[in-house]
């Protein structure tokens, strides 16, 4: 392919003399060239930015499809023990990892175009392809342009994900994992050993059988309501289901509450008890993943209200608080990564060794390890109420974005 000086326009020339003037002023060129050229009326590609988007949207699919696929599988891993001990329905089993795939691509679009960057760059530059379009008079920023633009879409199309389908799908998988709850509840249990439940319920468990899900000679004491005295439940067979204990050839007595005395004893082929994590609609609350932006920021908005007007607000509230304000802000954040990704891998591929063809592979891995590190740290500090919910939600995006600068600032150099 031969390159022209000509072919690239006056704007090529333009921001040759720009370039001169300053970062700043580069930096200006290239948003109002972009947009420009993002914006134009026939949408028609110059041959510069056709032949370098071509390059990069090949390994821009190959990273969504790639990462992906690599987060469903490993979820497959995380719950095969349950799919196949369980005997899981195939269908609810494929459900499950349906479901979960937008939830996966909305992290997978940042990290796919960082590895598309990344090759892309490197194999322009590996193939001095790069110092042809410099040499020809072509900016080095205007190259930036195919790039800034496929991470500009990246970014609405992660947003639009996050916000629209993520959360309904968030929901589903939820009431399909179900499933998989009462299946964790008896792999939990052990023998011989008080164990508590909600609402003050305690049991003990002679014998416990998972495979089949059933456990043998349990004794529960329920203390619920303030009882000094507890209420007993001798059942020979137990097991858990919609999140209710199930006991078999139960026989229940109830105590004195003053010096616990028998005063009455029942038995039963069959009775329930209530021993779930959430005991009712007061203490069930959607997760932040399962709303919008509109939604968590209505129920944001609700909840200091409250706190205000509590003199001593709990614990629980207010990291029940501190995880929504979190989640909120990595609803922004983490499309706008896609952008920041860009900035930094542009100039990181000009400085590599040309003669190194898995370099590309190595700096997308450790980068992404990188931000992945500090993603799920500032997580869960601010989840936690350690740092504030703004911090740990756009930190990890503000540190790639500091980091881009230096670096544009030295390939300048």
């Amino acid at each position: 392919m031969k390159f022209n000086r000509n072919n690239f326009g006056r704007d090529r020339e333009y921001a040759g003399r720009v370039e001169k003037r300053g970062f700043f002023a580069t930096v200006w060129f290239c948003i109002a060239y972009f947009f420009r050229w993002l914006f134009s009326p026939n949408l028609r590609l110059m041959k510069l930015e056709k032949y370098v988007f071509t390059e990069v949207f090949g390994w821009y699919l190959l990273g969504i499809m790639g990462f992906t696929f690599f987060m469903i599988i490993t979820s497959v891993f995380m719950l095969g023990e349950k799919i196949f001990s369980k005997k899981i329905p195939i269908y609810t089993t494929l459900k499950v990892l349906i479901v979960s795939a937008p939830a996966y691509l909305v992290l997978a679009l940042p990290v796919a175009m960082l590895f598309a960057t990344l090759m892309a760059m490197g194999r322009l530059s590996r193939d001095n392809e790069i110092t042809m379009f410099v040499a020809s008079g072509v900016s080095l920023y205007s190259i930036f342009v195919p790039f800034l633009c496929l991470a500009l879409y990246t970014t609405l199309a992660s947003w639009s994900i996050y916000e629209y389908l993520v959360p309904a799908n968030n929901r589903e998988w939820t009431k399909v994992l179900a499933v998989f709850w009462d299946s964790q509840v008896v792999e939990f249990i052990r023998p011989n050993l008080v164990i508590k439940a909600p609402d003050d319920k305690y049991f003990y468990i002679e014998e416990v059988d998972r495979d089949k899900g059933r456990m043998y000679n349990l004794r529960l004491y329920d203390y619920a309501n303030d009882r000094p005295s507890p209420r007993l439940f001798f059942a020979e067979e137990a097991w858990v289901e919609n999140k209710y204990l199930n006991l078999k050839n139960v026989s229940v007595i109830e105590t004195e509450e003053k010096d616990g005395g028998i005063i009455a004893t029942a038995v039963a082929e069959h009775t329930s008890v209530d021993i779930s994590r959430r005991l009712g609609a007061e203490e069930y609350e959607i997760s932040p993943q399962e709303l919008s932006s509109a939604d968590l920021r209505a129920r944001i908005r609700k909840r200091q209200k409250t706190i205000g007007l509590l003199k001593k607000p709990s614990a629980r509230l207010l990291q029940e608080h501190a995880m929504d304000l979190t989640e909120y802000y990595l609803k922004f954040s983490i499309p706008l990564a896609s952008v920041v990704f860009v900035l930094v891998a542009v100039p990181l591929s000009l400085r590599g060794p040309r003669d190194e063809r898995n370099l590309g592979i190595i700096q997308a891995f450790i980068l992404i390890m990188v931000y992945y590190l500090f993603f799920f740290t500032f997580k869960m500090l601010g989840s936690i109420g350690r740092v504030p919910p703004m911090m740990a939600g756009w930190m990890p995006t503000l540190i790639f974005a500091l980091g881009a600068l230096v670096l544009f600032i030295r390939a300048r150099k």
